[in-house]
């Protein structure tokens, strides 16, 4: 490191603790962290200029799960585990509410619906079961058939059922990430971009997290611990997690006035599409599962195949009979896991592993930091693993 001043070596890179991502759970375990400890030296390090992952591609959507996909995971789950998993989500998104303010991050609970139609429909006789399971969480019904406002809304004719699914709301992910930034770098936080992690390597009392330098050799960051919040963009530093990308490919409208006749954030086909309008414009992405294993992939690219089926249901489906011109598309890598739970595990003795997204990271994200932030305090203050 020839290149590296004195100054630089002890005031830049120094930490207490080296978190690895910049995205929603990165940032928000910088924020716990620095909330029990402000004296802390917390890095970020992010490896591109804007974060690599989901965090800033993401639809928005505070979500808790639609019917079709809360019955999918009951089976894979159980009905105790996906409890608990809703409950999380709802005490991540009053967490990240608390901490930045509905007006900062763009929080709206305008409601959500799931569309069923075929084979779908089924769920609705699991609807009184799923509001038993759920309203002591929420206080109120978690689902309502509301049928008659298909027509309304000016779904196409092969929607056969509409639920209405009142707590659900979404947020401008733009706003929320740059509050997020900015909060911890407020009190304190050292966030680089244009950072990738080549390797992390431990060492007699913390870990070296070794980036490639943009001109040229090597920069070491000096931690006593490491936290690893890539999700799972960088399986080689968390082998311990076994996550796997998933690609949510996106599309956008141009502005559609008063032709749109809805509001709210939706979900068909168990949660694997999803769309709402921002303004007036309609945001619709998914179709991961006509293709599971092309898009278990960090590659940030569009498909053919996925973004005709956006289109032809955006045309038949979402607003049939409406001229929709289409603005922009881009593509967001998620992680997935089996069981489809958070994990927050130690790879080794200073290197910590965090995964809590599964697609739903907006809610996740802040509760699973929380528990991070718990283990590596236990670690630094007070010796322990946690």
């Amino acid at each position: 490191m020839a290149h590296v001043s004195f100054w630089e070596r002890e005031e830049f890179l120094r930490a207490d603790v080296c978190i690895v991502g910049a995205g929603i759970v990165g940032l928000s375990l910088a924020a716990e962290l620095l909330e029990r400890a402000p004296t802390l030296r917390v890095v970020v390090l992010e490896r591109n200029t804007l974060p690599t992952g989901a965090s800033t591609k993401n639809a928005g959507f505070a979500c808790y799960g639609s019917p079709t996909e809360l019955w999918r995971d009951i089976g894979a789950l159980g009905e105790d585990a996906v409890c608990r998993l809703v409950e999380q989500r709802k005490r991540g998104l009053e967490r990240l509410r608390s901490r930045l303010g509905d007006d900062a991050i763009g929080y709206e609970q305008c409601g959500g619906y799931e569309l069923l139609w075929g084979d779908h429909s089924a769920v609705l006789d699991r609807l009184d079961r799923l509001d038993q399971l759920l309203r002591p969480i929420f206080g109120s019904a978690y689902a309502l058939l509301a049928d008659e406002r298909i027509a309304e809304f000016g779904f196409g004719s092969q929607v056969e059922h509409l639920v209405a699914l009142p707590h659900e709301g979404r947020i401008h992910t733009g706003r929320m990430m740059r509050s997020l930034v900015r909060y911890v770098v407020e009190r304190g936080a050292s966030v680089h971009t244009g950072s990738p992690v080549v390797r992390i390597e431990p060492t007699g009392d913390g870990a070296d997290v070794v980036v490639a330098a943009p001109i040229g050799g090597e920069l070491r960051f000096s931690a006593r611990a490491v936290a690893v919040a890539t999700n799972a963009l960088a399986p080689q530093l968390t082998p311990c997690i076994g996550a796997l990308p998933g690609r949510g490919q996106v599309l956008v409208t141009a502005p559609l006035g008063d032709r749109l006749r809805w509001n709210g954030v939706f979900h068909f086909d168990e949660g694997y599409y999803y769309f709402r309008n921002v303004g007036t414009r309609i945001l619709f992405g998914g179709g991961r599962n006509l293709d599971i294993e092309g898009e278990t992939t960090d590659r940030l690219a569009l498909t053919e195949r996925i973004q005709a089926t956006l289109e032809e249901y955006l045309r038949t489906v979402i607003a049939p009979g409406i001229e929709v011109h289409i603005e922009q598309r881009w593509a967001g890598i998620m992680g997935f896991r089996t069981p489809s739970l958070p994990a927050v595990e130690w790879c080794s003795d200073r290197v910590l592993g965090v995964f809590g997204c599964n697609g739903m990271g907006v809610a996740l994200g802040s509760l699973v930091a929380a528990d991070a932030a718990d283990r590596l305090a236990a670690l630094l203050l007070h010796g322990h693993d946690g």
